[in-house]
C-alpha cells in the first residue's frame, strides 16, 4: 500500500521536468525499474508511466541511455496489461525520437523482438505503436540492416493484407 502511494506521488511530482531531474539526481530510475518485476499491476503501470514521462525530458532521455534502461523496459512488452505494454513502448518512442536515442534502443536489440510482435501482440492500439517505433527506428543508420535479417517486409505485407486493415 504505502509502496502504490508513493508511486502515485511520484507520478503526480514528474508532472513538472524540474521534479524529474531532482528525483534522477537521486537515483529514482534504478527503484522505479526494481518495479517492473513486482507482482502488482498497479505499482508495474505507475512504475512503468513514470519511466515514460522521465523519457519526456532531455535529462530523463541522457539517464535511460547511460544507465541502459532500455533493456529493462523492453521486459514490458510481455507484460498482461495492455497500459503497461503501451507505456513502455510510448517510453522508447520518446527516447528514439531523439538521434542519441535511437541508436541506444537499436543496440539493445529491440528491432528483431519488435518484428516477431507483429505477429504475437493482439491489441490494436499496441500493434499501431509497435509500428511507430519501426518507423521511428528505422530511420536509424543501423536500422536497415538488421531489418534486412529479419522476416519484417514478410510480417508488415501479412498486416497490409489483414481482414483489420
Amino acid at each position: 500500500m504505502l509502496r502504490t502511494k508513493v508511486l502515485v506521488e511520484i507520478n503526480e511530482d514528474f508532472h513538472q521536468a524540474d521534479k524529474i531531474n531532482v528525483a534522477l539526481d537521486d537515483n529514482i530510475l534504478q527503484e522505479l525499474v526494481k518495479c517492473f518485476k513486482e507482482k502488482d499491476d498497479v505499482i508495474r503501470e505507475l512504475a512503468s508511466r513514470a519511466v515514460l514521462k522521465v523519457a519526456l525530458t532531455e535529462k530523463g532521455r541522457e539517464t535511460l541511455i547511460h544507465l541502459k534502461t532500455v533493456a529493462d523496459i523492453k521486459t514490458l512488452f510481455d507484460d498482461s496489461e495492455v497500459q503497461i505494454r503501451n507505456n513502455a513502448y510510448v517510453s522508447l518512442i520518446n527516447l528514439a525520437d531523439f538521434r542519441f536515442g535511437v541508436d541506444s534502443v537499436i543496440d539493445a536489440g529491440i528491432l528483431p523482438i519488435l518484428i516477431d510482435k507483429l505477429v504475437l501482440e493482439k491489441e490494436e492500439s499496441i500493434l499501431i505503436l509497435i509500428l511507430t517505433l519501426l518507423k521511428v527506428l528505422a530511420e536509424g543508420e543501423k536500422a536497415p540492416s538488421i531489418l534486412l535479417g529479419t522476416p519484417a517486409l514478410a510480417r508488415l505485407n501479412s498486416h497490409l493484407a489483414s481482414k483489420n486493415a
